[in-house]
């Protein structure tokens, strides 16, 4: 089991490479397309359809504790969001080297929130990759946030 798992990693791995190369020398690096729904509440693995959602809340890509891209949600908690990425980050993404963080204190979607901590996701592919990767983009989704405190 833990093969077969170790097997289809490597094998994305080494599609995001060959993917990620076609594109460079086409003169474009590709692009990570985030989108998802921030929740406000608090707890582990947040079930975002009995939550509030948490609006004009920025929301944050980083890979390797670096930002790579950003966005506010709607109204809604919605959010979207893009980069243009090398080849090291669209593999990051991929072995699970980047997470979302919320920083904007849940205090501001409900005054009896805390007003320390954050909400973070890891994220995962969203629909067949291989798909996903050919069309120039990788689709990422939130894996389930959770709230930690600061």
């Amino acid at each position: 089991m833990a093969f077969k798992a170790a097997a289809e990693v490597l094998a994305a791995i080494a599609f995001a490479a060959a993917a990620c190369a076609v594109a460079s020398a086409q003169g474009k690096l590709g692009r990570l397309v985030v989108t998802g729904v921030v929740p406000c509440n608090t707890g582990t693995l947040i079930d975002v359809a009995s939550s509030s959602p948490f609006p004009d809340a920025k929301v944050e890509l980083r890979c390797g504790g670096g930002a790579v891209a950003g966005a506010t949600t709607s109204q809604n908690g919605s959010f979207a969001m893009e980069a243009d990425v090398a080849s090291a980050s669209a593999v990051a993404a991929l072995v699970g080297a980047c997470e979302l963080v919320v920083d904007t204190p849940l205090a501001r979607c409900d005054a009896r929130l805390p007003a320390a901590g954050r909400l973070v996701s890891d994220v995962q592919q969203g629909g067949q990759l291989i798909g996903r990767l050919l069309d120039g983009a990788l689709r990422l989704a939130p894996a389930g946030f959770s709230f930690r405190m600061a």
